[in-house]
């Protein structure tokens, strides 16, 4: 999983170094947080509400039907899970692609504040 420093916005959360992400985080929540989100949450093609990571490949590896990119952006390193096989250059500039509702949003103490809704919750 993906850790990323961030703190609480008027709109939701910060990451450090500036993408905000729009969800609902508990008012007794602590000012600093840390953001995790999944290798396979991070896609290459935008959806309606996504929030753009823009960023440099690191690291390209295929691993059999999968390719993981490491991946160089103002947040912080995040690695990518991407289905199928994919070429990247070293250095080449990518942007990657978040729905905020595939977060998981930790305290300081690191308890869990906030997960994505599987599928059938309410």
């Amino acid at each position: 999983m993906n850790l990323l420093p961030a703190s609480v916005a008027a709109a939701g959360l910060q990451l450090d170094g500036g993408a905000v992400l729009a969800v609902t985080i508990p008012k007794a929540a602590s000012r600093k947080l840390t953001v995790g989100m999944r290798a396979s949450a991070l896609r290459l093609a935008e959806s309606d509400g996504d929030v753009a990571l823009a960023g440099r490949v690191e690291l390209a590896e295929i691993s059999g039907s999968d390719t993981f990119v490491h991946v160089a952006t103002l947040v912080g390193e995040v690695v990518a899970q991407l289905t199928g096989v994919h070429y990247f250059e070293l250095g080449a500039q990518i942007t990657l692609y978040l729905n905020p509702a595939q977060v998981y949003v930790f305290d300081e103490q690191g308890d869990l504040l906030l997960a994505p809704v599987r599928g059938g919750e309410h």
